[in-house]
């Protein structure tokens, strides 16, 4: 499987009230590109339903959608970093140009 182009990674922390508007903006943003991409969301051990509504997105786009879940809550910096940072890493690092622009 080739490493998408964009790799957009997103902490969730309790954020049942406004993941619907997120996923309902975001994909269609995204599939609008005419690019590969993936949506790493890093759950930060939240508490509400943030969880289950990450689990229904997946099974709805698991094509391009990735979960990661703390079992508590470590900060969006770690949250932000993880996917990068893990081994193996969750996102391919480094810079490719896009062959737009310079």
């Amino acid at each position: 499987m080739a490493a998408p182009d964009l790799s957009v990674i997103i902490p969730v922390y309790n954020e049942e009230a406004v993941l619907p508007t997120l996923f309902a903006r975001l994909y269609p943003a995204l599939d609008a590109l005419g690019r590969s991409y993936e949506i790493v969301f890093v759950n930060d051990g939240s508490r509400d339903r943030s969880v289950a509504m990450l689990r229904e997105q997946f099974q709805k786009r698991p094509e391009v959608t990735r979960v990661v879940l703390f079992n508590g809550n470590f900060g969006q910096h770690m949250a932000i970093m993880a996917p990068v940072t893990s081994r193996p890493p969750l996102v391919q690092r480094g810079i490719r140009r896009s062959g737009r622009g310079s």
